[in-house]
């Protein structure tokens, strides 16, 4: 006869209230309330003896049961891709915050649009996406949005289902959604500060469309920054949903007979086709061109680019924890809550004095 322990033997299975129960000489309805943590329903001695036989046992609570007796799933879905440092920090915080809390991060993200990336068509995935998470029972969303033109009616089911809900690095200003991201316009002012007293008179950005609210904000407060101190500014704008379009623009603003000393690229990842294009015009960095970026990525200290450093870990902490918060019910549902977490300026090596 084979040693082998068969799937169904004695001790083989998931063990059960019944089990304990009998083991430990207590009624099963005393185990449950125990196992449960409801210490004001039974004893502490028998709460102990039921802890210490589940342990003994090796009982692993049943969660499915669980949320359906509790109508919590204790799962949280979060939509961020993962494309970039920012997003797999961001996505660490939450998940971080939220194991703490005994609750799990359910990551699912839109893939790339058939037919193009168009805002319709994102939308409707990125609604396909959270209508899946919520099929599987979520408790709250935690959501990357790929634009800010996103209305309430877009969330419809969301809020029927009276689930929470956080936007995070862009503001959904037509939406009750919660909000946590940095202050992109206190960014974009950093940005330019940094290279006024340097000393630079013209500038350029390669920035990131209107429609998307933190490249507004830094391109925005930017640009007035700079012409407030009577310098000149160009702006040269790039499809963040295509970023092939970025070679193209770096070479239009490169080119152009305004030669700028300063560039203010919208976000670390234009750097890597920027600094390409600067060196086929054997331009260097920082004695021709002052280079600052958005962001601080994972590559960005490799390429010696002084930029603003975005805090994704936390604002993944902070939405996860709103999100908590708000399945407590220990949240006011009269106004969505709005955070911007500061962002600060990382020099290094690609800015330097304007050229004489």
């Amino acid at each position: 006869m084979s040693g082998k322990r068969r799937r169904g033997d004695q001790g083989g299975g998931r063990v059960t209230l019944k089990q304990i129960a009998e083991e430990s000489g207590l009624p099963i309805m005393t185990v449950s309330r125990a196992l449960r943590g409801l210490r004001g329903e039974v004893s502490e001695a028998s709460l102990q003896r039921a802890l210490e036989v589940a342990n003994r046992l090796g009982y692993r609570p049943n969660l499915l049961v669980k949320a359906l007796q509790t109508g919590h799933s204790q799962n949280i879905g979060v939509v961020v891709p993962p494309i970039s440092s920012f997003a797999y920090d961001l996505i660490r915080g939450v998940h971080d915050e939220l194991v703490k809390d005994g609750c799990l991060p359910l990551v699912h993200w839109q893939n790339p649009v058939p037919g193009g990336a168009t805002p319709e068509r994102m939308h409707a995935a990125e609604l396909e996406v959270i209508h899946r998470l919520l099929d599987r029972r979520v408790d709250g969303v935690i959501f990357l949005p790929s634009d800010d033109l996103v209305f309430d009616l877009h969330f419809q089911e969301v809020w029927k289902r009276d689930i929470p809900l956080v936007a995070v690095d862009r503001f959904l200003k037509s939406s009750s959604a919660d909000f946590v991201g940095t202050d992109d316009a206190a960014g974009g002012r950093l940005a330019a500060e940094h290279l006024l007293a340097l000393g630079h008179k013209r500038f350029a950005q390669l920035a990131g469309a209107l429609r998307v609210g933190p490249f507004a904000d830094r391109r925005q407060v930017f640009e007035a920054t700079v012409r407030a101190a009577g310098a000149e500014c160009r702006t040269f704008e790039v499809d963040i949903s295509d970023l092939t379009t970025i070679t193209p623009r770096s070479q239009a603003l490169l080119a152009d007979p305004f030669k700028p000393t300063a560039v203010f690229l919208g976000a670390d990842h234009f750097a890597p086709p920027f600094y390409t294009e600067a060196r086929r015009l054997g331009l260097s960095v920082p004695r021709d061109l002052s280079v600052i970026g958005f962001a601080d990525l994972d590559y960005s200290v490799h390429l010696g680019l002084t930029t603003v450093r975005q805090h994704p870990y936390e604002i993944g902490v902070r939405a996860a924890r709103i999100v908590l918060e708000r399945c407590a019910g220990r949240l006011a549902k009269d106004e969505p809550i709005v955070e911007r977490l500061m962002p600060e300026l990382i020099i290094r090596q690609s800015t330097g004095p304007a050229p004489a």
